[in-house]
């Protein structure tokens, strides 16, 4: 059988183990942790489907934005465990109680893998907040998002730029009922990274984690924390963490990820969000920059649902700001992150040894050296006084 696409492309998208009829495909960890599609050759009819469904082997339809807006929730309560301005929430939270939709988001599962999930009630939006820095299992939703959209749901899809083409090489069609969301982004590292880097913490503690988060909107924000329910079990500032600090300078990111096409001006979904970075370096901006959402409208469709939102949602600070500055401030809107050029050494480190002493052999010095400042920080701000 002809390959899927070209392995340095494939994106883990998980279209074609959706589409598969046999179900003969299932996205497996490669050597080095990436999760890439295996063909049970055994159940395959070699019917092309995977093939033909592959976003990597089409061009995207690509949308140029016509509107941007900075954007965040008043509510610092339920804005506290958001990355940035807390409008994926809300948009979520909008979706299920005024268009009786559905929400397709990623959660923890209790093994603390990073999971798409389908949401139907506002209380379990809570499960979707928060920003997770790693691949999420697609698994086959998918195939239940085509069911729910062909029984009329509304429904939202939040994901990154490649899971929404993915989604939508699958479907093969637009649907009025189908409102699509990218996040801005940086890149993703394999989830066995993060399972290795959780083990290498909690060690035989690990069944205790029950959350992880990196971002928020409290002073945990930009740290690496694990959680037992609503206790700290570990805590890190970002450049102090080996997997967060690996993540930032893009040593552990997805091959992939450094050729993303989507990466880009033109848009892949009706709406993207993320942080506004940069928000009032280009243009004057009288209200609170620090943790502010952007929202870019690509599409009609994703400006009228805004417009209705906006509309219904009292508790929201929003200004339109000029989509220049949004791109000039957000580097995942010009072009991929540069590959940095320690990974090759930890990619041979971890085929050979595992997560734990590949990191620690690439990092160790960086964050001994990250450490001893902080140290020295503290110790200067203690004698100031």
């Amino acid at each position: 059988m002809e390959t899927i696409c070209e392995y340095e492309k494939c994106t883990g998208c998980f279209a074609c183990q959706n589409v598969c009829p046999h179900k003969c495909i299932k996205l497996v960890s490669d050597k080095f942790g990436e999760l890439h599609p295996q063909i049970n050759q055994d159940l395959c009819i070699d019917c092309g489907l995977c093939i033909k469904k592959c976003p990597v082997r089409t061009e995207p339809q690509w949308e140029v934005p016509i509107g941007c807006y900075a954007v965040w929730n008043k509510n610092e309560k339920d804005r506290r465990l958001s990355a940035s301005g807390g409008v994926a929430t809300c948009f979520s939270q909008y979706m299920i109680k005024n268009k009786n939709g559905i929400v397709y988001g990623v959660k923890w599962d209790k093994q603390l893998r990073p999971v798409f999930d389908k949401v139907t009630s506002i209380s379990d939006v809570e499960d979707l907040k928060g920003s997770k820095y790693v691949q999420a299992y697609v698994n086959f939703k998918y195939k239940e998002v085509d069911v729910d959209l062909q029984s009329g749901k509304n429904v939202l899809f939040i994901g990154t730029p490649c899971q929404i083409a993915g989604l939508k090489s699958f479907l093969g069609k637009d649907y009025d009922n189908l409102l699509t969301c990218d996040l801005l982004c940086h890149g993703v590292p394999s989830p066995d990274y993060l399972s290795g880097e959780i083990k290498r913490i909690l060690g035989r503690k690990i069944g205790l984690a029950t959350n992880c988060r990196f971002r928020g909107n409290d002073k945990y924000n930009y740290n690496f924390s694990l959680w037992n329910n609503g206790k700290v079990l570990y805590n890190k500032r970002a450049f102090l963490s080996y997997y967060f600090t690996a993540f930032l300078t893009s040593i552990t990111l997805r091959e992939s990820c450094y050729s993303c096409r989507y990466a880009s001006e033109r848009r892949i979904s009706d709406i993207t969000l993320g942080d506004f970075i940069g928000l009032g370096k280009l243009y004057p901006f009288t209200g609170n920059a620090h943790n502010a959402s952007v929202v870019v409208l690509n599409t009609s469709k994703g400006e009228y649902f805004f417009s209705e939102f906006r509309n219904s949602m009292q508790n929201l600070y929003i200004e339109k700001r000029e989509y220049e500055e949004a791109v000039q401030g957000g580097e995942s809107f010009r072009k991929p992150v540069k590959r940095n050029i320690k990974r090759d050494k930890f990619l041979v480190l971890y085929e050979k040894y595992g997560w734990e002493k590949a990191i620690t052999k690439v990092l160790w010095k960086y964050i001994f050296r990250n450490t001893l400042m902080a140290e020295l920080k503290k110790l200067l701000h203690k004698k100031s006084f």
